[in-house]
């Protein structure tokens, strides 16, 4: 039995020994099947894939150097005084026309209350005046009367001379008084022509015409704009900033601020390369992406360009026609309005965004680029 079963056992081993070299020679067959249309289809498909990377590559441009901007108003008074009251907090949103702060009304109602005296003072002038001109007019007709009345007597004294009835001192006499009532002609005259030029030249316009009660009427109207003035409101909607430097009691000056208003209004600012402006065009939407709200997703457009790069435009910039000149790439300021404002998450200005700018620009492998087209909002303009 041990012989038998040992013989089994060498019969068995020496058939799988025979049959192990048909299974690993049957692997590498399979894989040397598939080896050959991977080699061929491998260069197919980077092919395929570089093409499609380069014909749609240079479409977007895209920067992260790109805040929220908005339109900031100084608000500052019209006049000089003492503040009565400030009637808004910090970053309190105030709509146009708001009462934001007060001035000590008390010199300017009284400014208003002296120009109404000067403007009844000037009424009452005109009417003196008008009053003085027709006086003036009476006494020249009495004064013409008068000289017409003393001429004839000249005139017959010196016929009655002729005949010797009259005396020579008779006739000088008539002469004198002709002579003199001349003068109080021409004085009359003078003194109608002075009111006159008085009242503009014309007498029977109405006294709200006249330029002294013209004049009161300016500076009335003057003081009430000032008066008005001591109320400070809102230029525009939007938000109060840096209020709490502003206190009751604080004497503020004409023209200078007090504190800012930010606009509600609000746009993006993105800085891009000058490589990168090639195919940007007015109206090309772009996606903007803000920093402070990674799951909001914001549509926008291209609104404007800046005139001249960021340097350009610096306190100081930069002196390249030195020696050691290194070029640096420049940046241009391209303005975004934002297409779909959302209602439930506040925008502030300087919040980081990022944004892609979709160029419509196309690649092609033989020929020249396809340049974009202009949005058809932006070709009339």
């Amino acid at each position: 039995m041990g012989d038998e079963w040992t013989d089994e056992r060498a019969f068995s081993e020496d058939t799988n020994a025979e049959a192990a070299p048909d299974v690993q020679t049957e692997r590498p067959k399979g894989i040397k099947r598939w080896r050959k249309p991977l080699l061929l289809l491998a260069p197919i498909v980077l092919i395929a894939v570089g093409s499609y990377v380069y014909l749609t590559g240079g479409r977007y441009e895209a920067t992260d150097d790109a805040f929220l901007q908005t339109g900031l108003v100084s608000v500052s008074p019209n006049i000089s005084g003492r503040v009565l009251s400030v009637e808004v907090s910090d970053n309190q949103r105030v709509t146009k026309g708001q009462v934001l702060f007060r001035i000590d009304p008390a010199p300017f109602q009284a400014r208003v209350d002296q120009a109404e005296a000067d403007l009844a003072q000037a009424m009452t002038q005109v009417s003196s005046q008008r009053a003085d001109y027709r006086k003036g007019q009476a006494e020249l007709a009495a004064a013409q009367a008068q000289a017409r009345y003393a001429e004839r007597e000249a005139a017959r004294q010196k016929e009655l001379l002729a005949e010797g009835i009259s005396s020579q001192n008779q006739y000088d006499q008539a002469v004198l008084a002709a002579k003199t009532a001349r003068q109080g002609i021409q004085s009359s005259q003078q003194q109608n022509a002075s009111l006159a030029a008085q009242l503009s030249g014309n007498v029977n316009a109405p006294a709200t015409d006249q330029p002294a009660v013209r004049a009161a009427q300016a500076a009335l109207d003057q003081a009430k704009l000032d008066l008005s003035y001591t109320t400070v409101r809102a230029a525009q909607d939007g938000i109060v900033a840096k209020v709490d430097q502003l206190q009751a009691g604080d004497y503020v000056t004409a023209g200078k601020p007090v504190f800012s208003e930010a606009s509600t209004r609000i746009w993006v600012e993105a800085n891009f390369k000058e490589n990168q402006l090639r195919y940007m065009r007015l109206g090309q939407t772009a996606k903007v992406k803000i920093d402070a709200y990674p799951d909001l997703d914001l549509t926008a457009h291209v609104s404007s360009f800046s005139p001249g790069t960021g340097n350009a435009f610096s306190v100081l910039p930069a002196e390249n026609a030195t020696g050691n000149w290194v070029k640096v790439v420049q940046r241009l300021p391209v303005l975004l309005t934002i297409d779909n404002l959302p209602k439930d998450r506040p925008l502030h200005a300087g919040l980081s965004t990022e944004v892609t700018v979709d160029t419509g620009h196309k690649r092609t492998l033989f020929g020249p680029d396809v340049p974009p087209n202009e949005p058809e909002a932006h070709k009339s303009k």
